[in-house]
């Protein structure tokens, strides 16, 4: 695994973002759930506590018009991942993209609702068979961020 480019973090707070959780939150009761129970019950338990969700997508290559870097070959997704963590000083988003070997990607989304973890599919993408692939991307999101983190300590202070 190697961590290509991080996301801008950005504060999670005021009126205006509280209702675009909310309605992110009410569009995930309405996705369809194709992951397995077993899948569910692996990632819910790797969930950390800080962390109020997690979402997993596909994300297009960072190019920068280098010369190694321009129209060679068909571009593939890379593994997005993106969580909303809890501190001190409010929830705020940590973002990074993977690299993978594999062409798969994952598109999957975590939340935190009053009764547990509300794990679904986001509807873009088909489902994936690939049990063993979903984990270990779900582990190298969670490894990625949590390092990031350890990285920037004061953001979660």
């Amino acid at each position: 695994m190697k961590t290509l480019t991080f996301a801008r973090r950005l504060r999670v707070g005021g009126g205006c973002t509280r209702v675009t959780l909310a309605v992110f939150v009410g569009i995930l009761a309405g996705c369809g759930n194709a992951v397995s129970d077993s899948d569910i019950q692996f990632v819910t338990a790797a969930m950390p506590t800080q962390f109020e969700a997690l979402r997993m997508y596909g994300a297009v290559p960072f190019r920068d018009g280098s010369i190694g870097l321009s129209g060679h070959g068909p571009a593939r997704l890379q593994q997005g991942c993106e969580a909303v963590i809890r501190s001190a000083r409010g929830a705020f988003r940590e973002s990074v993209v993977l690299d993978s070997e594999s062409a798969e990607y994952f598109e999957l989304d975590i939340s935190r609702t009053p009764g547990g973890w509300a794990v679904t599919t986001d509807g873009l993408a088909e489902p994936s068979s690939n049990s063993v692939g979903l984990r270990t991307q779900f582990t190298n999101c969670l490894t990625a961020i949590k390092d990031k983190l350890r990285a920037q300590p004061e953001t979660v202070q």
